[in-house]
């Protein structure tokens, strides 16, 4: 799939349909693999739900991982995206972004617990502050046909307090932007990849399984020439006896035909369980450590899976192509 230009008018909020589930949402991650902080955050506007909700995921080297959630009622899409302290700011479209918050998250002493309802209920309570800048270091990639969603290649500047601990960040990042509604609000099952290296370049890829479709895009950045997908093949290994990934094989085939191989180890995983109505859905969040041939590189490598009754994903994890 090639990709096709984006508009600074893509940057602001959008019409929005009568869908139910019509959203629109930003995201900001990275990975420092200095001090082993990794940053997730999303904050989304469902004005047909009358909400805009945030999570601001922070993981820390010793294994454990701060959380803070909030939603306010919210019936029109706005740019004002802001709550209950969670702020992103668009400074220049497509170009500079600000992120910040000062306030309570909830601390888990291993990322794993948030499996676990009874250890978000006895979690402590931490203050958390984020001042960061979002510097985009690429244009932004959308892929043709793919209506509703870009990414970009960037770099945080500023800095992170966890817990009276200081971090000043430089570092490689990705964001993404989407909008619409695209089949059910929780997917039969997704996988998601953002990835920096060690060279500049980048890697994001999204693919979507819901009833009776099975979607993937993205795009790839290398030598300063920015592509679109043709293929993707995953293979994944799970810990044993679980849905959970320890590490994965991923070959992408860009627009032009060249084949790029790589693999990930999975180097810290939060199980993070949702729901949506009657469905149940647990979000595997984990930062991984890439080799592309000479290249290292740090990202964020997602594993959505619908649940059954008896808490058991509704599609097994299978090699992708």
């Amino acid at each position: 799939m090639r990709l096709r230009p984006v508009s600074s008018n893509e940057e602001g909020p959008h019409d929005v349909s009568d869908a139910l589930g019509w959203s629109e949402s930003y995201s900001f991650n990275f990975v420092d693999p200095t001090d082993r902080l990794a940053l997730l955050s999303r904050i989304g506007v469902r004005p047909n739900e009358g909400i805009m909700d945030v999570g601001l995921d922070v993981f820390v080297a010793d294994g454990g991982l701060l959380a803070a959630r909030h939603v306010r009622s919210q019936k029109e899409n706005t740019a004002d995206l802001e709550v209950e302290g969670v702020k992103y700011e668009m400074v220049r479209p497509l170009e500079e972004w600000k992120l910040s918050y000062d306030g309570p998250a909830h601390s888990l002493r291993s990322s794993r617990d948030a499996a676990s309802h009874d250890a978000w209920h006895k979690a402590r309570l931490e203050r958390l502050s984020v001042d960061l800048t979002f510097h985009a270091e690429a244009p932004a990639a959308a892929t043709e046909g793919a209506a509703g969603k870009f990414g970009q290649a960037g770099r945080f500047t500023g800095e992170v307090w966890v817990s009276g601990d200081q971090y000043r960040l430089d570092v490689p990042g990705v964001r993404e932007k989407t909008w619409g509604a695209t089949g059910s609000v929780i997917p039969r099952l997704r996988r998601r990849f953002w990835v920096r290296f060690d060279d500049g370049s980048a890697l994001a890829v999204d693919r979507r399984v819901d009833e009776g479709t099975d979607d993937h895009s993205g795009w790839i950045l290398q030598d300063g020439a920015l592509r679109g997908l043709r293929e993707v093949r995953l293979r994944t290994e799970t810990e044993p006896g679980t849905y959970l990934q320890k590490s994965v094989d991923l070959t992408v085939v860009d627009e032009i035909g060249t084949e790029n191989s790589m693999s990930a180890e999975i180097l810290q995983l939060a199980p993070l369980p949702g729901v949506r109505g009657k469905v149940q859905a647990v979000v595997c969040s984990s930062i991984a450590r890439f080799k592309w041939g000479t290249r290292t590189g740090f990202g964020v490598v997602e594993y959505l899976h619908q649940l059954d009754s008896e808490g058991q994903p509704v599609l097994s994890i299978a090699d992708w192509g």
